[in-house]
């Protein structure tokens, strides 16, 4: 059949196919037009809008949490910086068999050293026959290392640990000005100690004394070595025969040969028995509460008997610019050491504490003195030791008898009191309280005056003469400095910067929370305003289309 005009208008009259909804041109492929599949993903995606918007919010409340627990937990580090820094460090200073603190005391690690000064007295003869001025000839220093180690320790459950201390000497010679078989002449001191302990005795007792006195040929002056005054001691007859009759006269006689350091080379029981704070509360840390199983020596009147401050090796930290407190076996007191200046050492900053006139001042210029006094006060400069050793008539001062009463000074020749040279002191670092540097110096003086119990002393001149002196010198080495250095310094600026880094990173953390909130809050539709979805954007493409 042919097709005709009428054919063609009626196929053109035909409805045009029709592909996905959409009406297809004559002639043209039948399939997705390129308006159809925008469309398409757009469905999908409208699908997954509201699970995307959701893990969009969720996304920002997490970083907005965690900026504010980072910045809440940096506020609270850089406010108690401070605090979190000394709970640190207290637990690193108190002593317990693990810590920090406890190795540094335990065998003191810096170097100690001991110089010995003797005072040599040149003129001995003119002055026991003619009353001279005694002239005087410092010889030394005769240097020793000395070490430390705490033994027989218990720590026990009230915060206190319990110990002895064994302190061992070596001669140094290289650094010594002297040898220890150089002579040195003078006084007997076993003569003045047996003086002093017949003196409440019989009449028939003092001829005795005298008799043997005579017989042994003992003198007023004696000369022995160094090592002999020392460490090594010597013998004499009168400590002989004292120790034959101690039971019949009820005598003490502690040494059976004398030296102002016999016995004491590694002994582990001269210095006594200790009983200190162990620093559980930190401003206890050090204190003795008792040595030699009491609180109060016998040496001295209360209340210049208590044993108050440290055992001098262990200050607590935190120091202010008042004073440092010790006891001191050696001389059976408490010494506090006011405050002097600032000082630095090794790049580490520290309170000097130095001793002044007041310390041993007559009661008239320190009214605290009386009860150190033992019945008659010496002169200013002076302490009066006699109960603490034995009887004996020994006096303490500082070296060439700094700050003493002029007159007394005067009774001999050769003293030059210099305080550079003759005080003490002693370096803390203030933070932890560790000792940086320390100079102990003391001198220990003879009393020599009449006597008429004993022929030998019955026409002399008083002079409280000196006998030795010694500096106890302690310094921190740079490592050890650097040590500290770390601890006061460094982690301190660390703890402040990591602190405040955390806070400043919340900071951050929070700010761009709230700035991806208000972006996100931004975009959603204004009410009124249709919504995006996929049957306003087809429509829309078609009305473009057409």
């Amino acid at each position: 059949m042919t097709v005709g005009k009428d054919d063609a208008a009626v196929k053109w009259l035909r409805p045009p196919e029709v592909a996905n909804g959409v009406p297809v041109r004559q002639g043209a492929a039948v399939g997705p037009t390129p308006i159809a599949a925008p469309a398409a993903r757009l469905a999908v995606s409208n699908r997954r809008l509201p699970a995307a918007m959701a893990s969009s919010s969720a996304c920002h409340r997490g970083l907005l949490a965690a900026g504010a627990v980072t910045l809440v937990i940096g506020v609270l580090a850089v406010l108690l910086n401070q605090q979190l820094f000394d709970a640190i460090l207290d637990k690193k200073l108190e002593l317990t068999p693990d810590s920090e603190g406890y190795g540094f005391w335990h065998t003191m690690p810096v170097p100690i050293f001991i110089k010995f000064y003797f005072w040599n007295v040149t003129n001995a003869e003119d002055v026991v026959t003619n009353h001279a001025k005694p002239i005087l000839q410092q010889l030394g220093p005769y240097v020793y290392t000395e070490k430390h180690l705490k033994v027989n320790m218990t720590w026990n459950a009230n915060d206190t640990i319990t110990y002895m201390q064994v302190k061992t000497w070596h001669f140094e010679p290289d650094m010594s000005a002297g040898r220890l078989d150089d002579n040195i002449t003078s006084l007997n001191v076993p003569l003045l100690a047996a003086a002093a302990m017949i003196k409440d005795m019989d009449y028939f007792m003092k001829v005795m004394f005298n008799e043997m006195v005579n017989n042994v040929d003992t003198q007023l002056f004696i000369t022995k070595t160094a090592t002999q005054l020392l460490f090594d001691g010597y013998d004499d007859p009168l400590l002989d025969a004292a120790a034959v009759i101690k039971y019949l006269v009820n005598i003490t006689i502690p040494f059976d040969k004398f030296g102002w350091f016999y016995s004491r080379n590694g002994s582990n029981y001269y210095d006594g028995v200790f009983n200190m704070d162990t620093g559980a509360e930190v401003t206890q840390l050090g204190r003795l509460h008792y040595w030699n199983n009491t609180e109060k020596t016998n040496a001295f009147e209360a209340p210049c008997n208590m044993i108050n401050g440290s055992a001098g090796e262990l200050f607590h930290p935190r120091r202010q610019r008042d004073y440092v407190e010790f006891y001191s076996t050696d001389i059976c007191r408490s010494l506090r050491v006011p405050y002097k200046e600032e000082m630095s050492m090794y790049g580490l900053d520290g309170y000097r504490f130095q001793a002044d006139e007041m310390m041993f001042a007559a009661p008239e210029t320190n009214p605290d003195n009386w009860c150190y006094c033992n019945g008659e006060c010496p002169p200013a400069g002076l302490l009066n030791e006699t109960l603490c050793r034995f009887g004996v008539p020994a006096f303490v001062s500082f070296p060439h008898m700094l700050y003493a009463d002029p007159a007394v000074l005067d009774q001999t020749v050769g003293q030059e009191p210099n305080e550079t040279l003759h005080n003490f002191n002693i370096d803390l670092e203030p933070l932890t309280g560790v000792p940086l540097a320390v100079r102990a110096r003391f001198q220990i003086n003879m009393l020599l005056k009449n006597n008429s119990d004993v022929d030998l002393l019955h026409n002399v001149s008083s002079v409280y003469l000196p006998m030795l002196w010694f500096e106890n010198t302690v310094d921190t080495t740079p490592d050890i400095a650097d040590q500290f250095v770390t601890i006061v310094q460094t982690v301190p600026t660390v703890m402040s910067a990591g602190s405040i880094t955390l806070a400043a990173l919340g900071g951050a953390l929070l700010l761009a929370g709230l700035v991806l909130v208000v972006l996100a809050r931004s975009r959603r539709p204004k009410p009124g305003e249709e919504p995006l979805t996929a049957s306003s954007t087809t429509s829309s493409l078609s009305v473009t289309d057409r």
